[in-house]
């Protein structure tokens, strides 16, 4: 049979699959086609977008896999996410078997905005194999089965040892993908999460999706690293889990567990024995497994420093600074664990590398529209944010978002609607923060005259201006003053000027 995989992104709590990246979802669904010998086309929605303009013959496939969803919604600098509605508007003429995958396949549906969620469940029917489970093991299922949708169940999960066997055949993937070699590999470590053994966090589908941690073994991740270096892939993020500093944590019974520093140190010296990698970043940190755990903590942050490259970040997720937030959405974490971590990392990875970042980063998430949100909370994690500016502290970026009340998550349209009514505070909040932290700390992490290397361009705005970023995890956005530059290409950069949360510069020649 012929497939084509249409690649819509996704963006989750743990997993991150919009360009510059490339997410798990394809890789694994083309393993499990490659691996019955089935022949297989990839393309993005971006790229089919322009085809169908010329005209795009999808009945050219027995089967398209459209995947795409978002539970962690952004903004993307040069990509547009798709909807279902729009799978559909593509597909609607389309006569052979159509599978949907990804975080809008769920039972928790997808949001491309905070504070909101579009219901578009209806138009799942659209398709006939909605895969509510892993879409490769649904996609194993209906291979054994002659594709037959009435003999499989679409709820089903997969194990580590299935996932292992796909990902040997699905790799070369990649080359297919329109921005290849120029692509970052999300790489997954491990799924659910801690907090689970509680309920978790009110509003994360994490833990209701997976449950418990289950870790991938650090031979496969290893190996998987290998055959992407191998098939061209130099950029890796060693994300897809809530919290690396607990990868094969040696007691997952507990809610913040001790660190393994022997699997960490193992997994990160592994992927630099097999491959030479251009960036090498990691994803989610849990500020209170290295605050409660500190002599792991700093153990760990020292191997991420050691092997991985400079810009790294880790995303601590706070969510809220304010206590009775924190108690009433089972965040666990407390301002002190925050306040402690930042200041562990600092020390340890504060350092600048050769690329002209420092090492080792904490990034902050902040969440509005939480169960026990009041006027006051705002002010509390204004204060607490300008206590870590004062501490003379560094930190990369400081995410605000809007919580989204997904079906099955134990925040409701009830607690948004509540929310409705601080907007305005959230957005003067919002400007806030921009203007009185983001952009004095952006000075301070990149001071003027610091040169920053290898930032890719991908966008021109007009004749003069053009826009880039490094590679990695959390970039800088950089705004670039020159003419007839080569979108597509590398150039290092003087720093000259600073947005709110962007900088501007001047090409090194």
């Amino acid at each position: 049979m012929k497939f084509l995989i249409l690649d819509g992104y996704t963006d989750e709590p743990a997993g991150l699959g919009v360009p510059p990246y490339i997410g798990t979802y394809p890789r694994y669904t083309a393993g499990v086609l490659y691996k019955f010998k089935h022949e297989v086309d990839y393309i993005t929605i971006d790229k089919i977008r322009k085809e169908v303009k010329t005209g795009y013959d999808f009945n050219r496939y027995d089967c398209v896999i459209a995947i795409c969803g978002f539970h962690t919604p952004g903004k993307y600098l040069n990509a547009n996410p798709a909807t279902l509605r729009e799978f559909v508007s593509l597909l609607y003429n389309f006569k052979g078997l159509k599978i949907l995958g990804g975080p809008v396949a769920t039972k928790f549906g997808s949001s491309l905005e905070g504070g909101k969620i579009k219901d578009e469940s209806n138009l799942k029917y659209f398709f006939d194999v909605v895969s509510e489970g892993d879409l490769e093991a649904v996609l194993h299922d209906l291979a054994l089965n002659n594709f037959n949708p009435e003999k499989i169940d679409n709820k089903r999960l997969r194990t580590y040892e299935e996932l292992d066997d796909f990902i040997k055949y699905g790799t070369k993937i990649v080359k297919l993908h329109p921005n290849y070699p120029n692509i970052i590999a999300e790489i997954e470590t491990a799924r659910g999460c801690s907090r689970a053994h509680s309920g978790g966090c009110s509003f994360c589908t994490e833990p209701k999706r997976y449950g418990t941690p289950k870790f991938r073994n650090s031979e496969n991740i290893i190996f998987e690293v290998k055959n992407l270096y191998e098939n061209g892939i130099e950029y890796f993020r060693i994300g897809r889990q809530p919290c690396i500093f607990s990868y094969m944590a040696k007691d997952d019974s507990e809610e913040i567990p001790k660190p393994n520093v022997f699997e960490i140190e193992k997994l990160f010296r592994g992927i630099n024995a097999v491959s030479k990698p251009k960036v090498l970043h990691i994803d989610n940190a849990n500020p209170s497994v290295i605050s409660r755990h500190e002599k792991e903590g700093r153990e760990i942050a020292k191997i991420l420093v050691r092997y991985c490259t400079p810009g790294n970040v880790a995303a601590f997720g706070v969510e809220s600074f304010d206590e009775r937030v924190i108690l009433k959405n089972n965040l666990l974490t407390e301002p002190e664990d925050i306040l402690n971590a930042v200041n562990i990392l600092n020390e340890i990875g504060g350092m600048r590398g050769e690329n002209g970042m420092p090492y080792l980063l904490p990034g902050i998430n902040l969440l509005f529209g939480l169960k026990g949100e009041s006027n006051e909370t705002f002010e509390i994690n204004y204060n607490y944010l300008k206590e870590i500016y004062n501490s003379k502290n560094l930190i990369r970026r400081i995410n605000i978002r809007q919580a989204v009340p997904f079906f099955g998550t134990d925040l409701n349209l009830k607690d948004i609607e509540k929310a409705k009514k601080r907007k305005n505070l959230f957005v003067k909040f919002k400007e806030r923060i921009r203007t009185e932290i983001d952009n004095p700390m952006l000075k301070r992490v990149l001071f003027e005259g610091t040169v920053l290397k290898d930032v890719f361009i991908e966008l021109k705005e007009k004749e003069n201006l053009y826009f880039g970023r490094q590679f990695g995890s959390y970039p800088i956005l950089v705004g670039i003053t020159e003419k007839n530059l080569e979108i597509g290409n590398f150039v290092d950069i003087r720093v000259t000027g600073y947005g709110r949360r962007s900088i501007t510069g001047k090409v090194v020649k």
